[in-house]
């Protein structure tokens, strides 16, 4: 794929550059465009060698700005997809536990739990389980409906841990209200409905009380 990386700064910016975590030399430098604020770096073909942590810096007519904060740029798709699994089913009610596991015949030093939707993500050291199977247990505790989402595992070594395997086959997790919270919401719900229906009932009364109180006045000036 082809990745384009932006560097910001200040409209007094003459020069930017942009740095690999590991190296002393900058990777690029680029002139800035629309004047001076951003630069634009790109790399035409995404590989493992351009996987790593980066951040940049301008140059302005008063010196070196600050660096930026680091981006990690991951490659996925290195190395063959493991398998993820979910016990004790992915269609649970919230609050109950579920385990998933990513295993992979490869000898990952790791593997990658994710979660697209609410940006989750969790990582954990592999177990060999067998000779020719290595895994990982992500045991998510109490779920609720922010784990309600397709999940994906991938697995690394940790000799470069930007580089990963393709992902593994999507996951569905559906997690669904338990009985408790439902009657509670219901009874919140029943609650709110209550107290505006008094409110328009007290409201209703005010009204007439204000109109009853006018006509009196009105018969009092009109007696005299």
């Amino acid at each position: 794929m082809t990745v384009i990386i932006w560097c910001q700064g200040s409209g007094d910016a003459v020069e930017y550059f942009i740095y690999k975590e590991g190296s002393i030399d900058p990777w690029d430098k680029q002139f800035p465009l629309e004047h001076g604020k951003k630069a634009k770096f790109c790399i035409d073909e995404m590989s493992k060698d351009f996987a790593g942590i980066y951040k940049c810096y301008y140059k302005s007519l008063t010196g070196w700005s600050e660096h930026s904060d680091t981006l990690e740029l991951v490659l996925t798709g290195a190395y063959e997809k493991p398998s993820l699994y979910v016990w004790p089913s992915p269609v649970v009610t919230s609050g109950e536990c579920i385990t998933m596991q990513c295993s992979s015949s490869l000898g990952f030093d790791r593997f990658i739990l994710r979660e697209g939707k609410h940006n989750l993500s969790w990582t954990m050291s592999s177990q060999q389980h067998t000779k020719v199977s290595f895994q990982a247990h992500f045991v998510l505790g109490s779920v609720n409906a922010n784990h309600n989402g397709t999940f994906r595992c991938y697995g690394y070594f940790r000799n470069n841990t930007q580089v990963w395997s393709a992902s593994s086959d999507p996951l569905d997790v559906l997690v669904s209200e338990s009985p408790a919270s439902q009657h509670k919401a219901n009874t919140v719900e029943n609650f709110i409905r209550m107290a505006m229906a008094a409110l328009v009932l007290v409201t209703l009364v005010i009204l007439l009380l204000e109109a009853w109180h006018s006509k009196k006045v009105e018969k009092r000036v009109t007696r005299r």
